[in-house]
């Protein structure tokens, strides 16, 4: 579904150039006052939906809206919980969301706070990933992919011939930060590598399968598996600095040693200052010119 009219013809043109069938709705319309897809409950959803949408209801519209059914209203000064939310709406029991949101989603305050808590206790969060800057065209700050999972219980599935079993992940939370990953692209951009991209999927799908203390761990600063406890303890944040360590190199420093070799490096300089010194008197002693101190 799609707002903008120019928006919504391109999609249904890119779609068909690619041979793609699709649903975009009867015509373009608010997904929030006119869901055009009310009964769909799908397996996989990947959106990239408005950042920090200000004002997208009045104070007294869609308070009773069934897709915040168990979860406080989204504020009408920021749209990314609604967003979430009607994606939670239309998962399967199944279901799988993947989608990109500003950063301050991961922490803020309020109904938000309360939402991402609900959500946190309904074991729907799966993962976090925050990624590097110069990333979009439009702006070049950082943002985060969240993965969303109805179900995250111990299970065998077999997709494309490949059959994987995956561990009860009900009361964990993966966080990873992409921040330092990357390569130039176009000057001003950054675009994962596929070396990234394949590092990252390894990681991820290592972390849910049974047999993961011998296929996943937790890495300083990229990487860490946290507890439902250690984000209770944190009041329910999900920025992943928070629980990703991160190595202080300051501690690693050898104090005597890094004194002793600024000690050596500044008398060195202040002789080479010294000697500067007694030539410079020379030269002018030489001309006639003498300089007395």
């Amino acid at each position: 579904q799609e707002y903008t009219a120019t928006t919504y013809k391109l999609a249904k043109m890119n779609l068909a150039i690619r041979g793609i069938s699709a649903n975009l709705g009867d015509v373009p319309e608010n997904t929030f006052f006119r869901d055009q897809h009310k009964d769909l409950k799908a397996n996989f959803i990947m959106a990239n939906p408005p950042f920090n949408q200000k004002q997208w209801r009045a104070d007294d519209e869609l308070t009773d809206d069934p897709r915040w059914n168990g979860y406080e209203v989204p504020p009408t000064g920021n749209a990314n919980y609604a967003w979430i939310l009607h994606m939670v709406s239309k998962l399967s029991e199944d279901g799988v969301a993947g989608f990109i949101l500003a950063n301050g989603a991961l922490s803020g305050g309020g109904d938000e706070y309360k939402i991402r808590r609900k959500m946190i206790e309904n074991k729907l969060v799966e993962a976090i990933l925050i990624l590097p800057m110069n990333m979009f065209y439009t702006t070049n700050i950082s943002v985060t992919i969240w993965i969303l999972n109805k179900n995250k219980k111990a299970r065998t599935i077999e997709r494309n011939g490949t059959i994987r079993k995956y561990r009860n992940r009900e009361r964990e939370v993966l966080f990873l930060d992409l921040r330092e990953m990357g390569s130039p692209f176009e000057k001003k951009y950054t675009q994962l590598t596929e070396e990234d991209i394949n590092k990252i999927a390894s990681t991820y799908h290592n972390w849910q399968q049974v047999g993961c203390e011998n296929t996943y761990q937790n890495i300083p600063e990229y990487c860490y598996s946290a507890s439902f406890e250690e984000i209770e303890k944190k009041d329910f944040s999900l920025v992943p600095s928070k629980y990703i360590e991160f190595v202080n190199r300051d501690e690693n420093v050898d104090f005597d040693e890094k004194m002793t070799a600024l000690q050596a490096e500044f008398q060195d300089l202040l002789r080479a200052e010294e000697e500067s010194k007694i030539e410079l008197l020379k030269v002018f002693k030489g001309l006639g010119y003498e300089i007395k101190l």
